[in-house]
C-alpha cells in the first residue's frame, strides 16, 4: 500500500494530534535551545552589552520563571555563573514535550480504536439500535393484530327442515 493511499484513510483527528505534537516539540525545543545557549553565556562570562547576550537572556528569564529560584547558582572566580536551575528548566521542558506527545498519541489512538470498532460491525448495530441521524425515519414494524372483539362460536349449524314437512308458504 502506497503512502497517499495511507494517508487518504485517517481521519481528522490524525492530522490535528500531529500538528498539536509538531507544535509542541517546536516549543520545547526553541525553550531548551534559547536556555542551553543562556547556560553557555553565562557559564563563559559572556559581555552582557551584546545585543545578541542580552537578548538570549531576556528570553531565557521569561522561559526560566517557573524554575527560578530551585537550585542554588555557583558563581565563579572571574564572574561565569553555573545555574543548575537552568540545567533543570532543560530537562523538565523536554520531559513536559513527551510527555504532551504520549498523551496526545493515547488520545489518538483511543479515537481510532472507537472508529474502527463502529466501521467493523455497523449491520449488527443498525439491526439493534435506531439510526441516530435526524435526517433517517425509522418505521417501527407492523403490530400484531388485535384479537377479535365478538367471541367465536364453536356450536354446529342448525340443521335444514326436514323434506317430509311441507314448506309454510304451500299451507293453506
Amino acid at each position: 500500500m502506497s503512502h497517499q493511499a495511507q494517508s487518504r484513510r485517517v481521519g481528522p483527528a490524525y492530522w490535528i494530534s500531529r500538528a498539536i505534537i509538531l507544535f509542541v516539540y517546536a516549543f520545547a525545543i526553541a525553550c531548551i535551545v534559547i536556555l542551553a545557549i543562556a547556560f553557555f553565556l553565562q557559564l563563559f562570562n559572556a559581555n552582557q552589552t551584546a545585543p545578541f547576550v542580552d537578548w538570549v537572556y531576556r528570553a531565557a528569564r521569561r522561559i526560566m520563571q517557573p524554575f527560578r529560584g530551585i537550585f542554588p547558582s555557583v558563581e565563579g572566580e572571574q564572574g561565569s555563573v553555573f545555574d543548575v536551575s537552568m540545567l533543570f528548566a532543560m530537562f523538565m521542558y523536554g520531559l513536559l514535550a513527551l510527555g504532551l506527545q504520549a498523551l496526545i498519541s493515547w488520545i489518538d489512538r483511543r479515537i481510532a480504536s472507537i472508529r474502527y470498532e463502529a466501521m467493523s460491525q455497523p449491520a449488527t448495530r443498525s439491526a439493534t439500535r435506531p439510526a441516530m441521524d435526524p435526517d433517517v425515519v425509522t418505521i417501527p414494524p407492523a403490530a400484531p393484530a388485535p384479537p377479535p372483539a365478538v367471541p367465536v362460536v364453536t356450536s354446529p349449524p342448525p340443521s335444514p327442515p326436514a323434506p317430509s314437512e311441507e314448506p309454510p308458504s304451500q299451507r293453506r
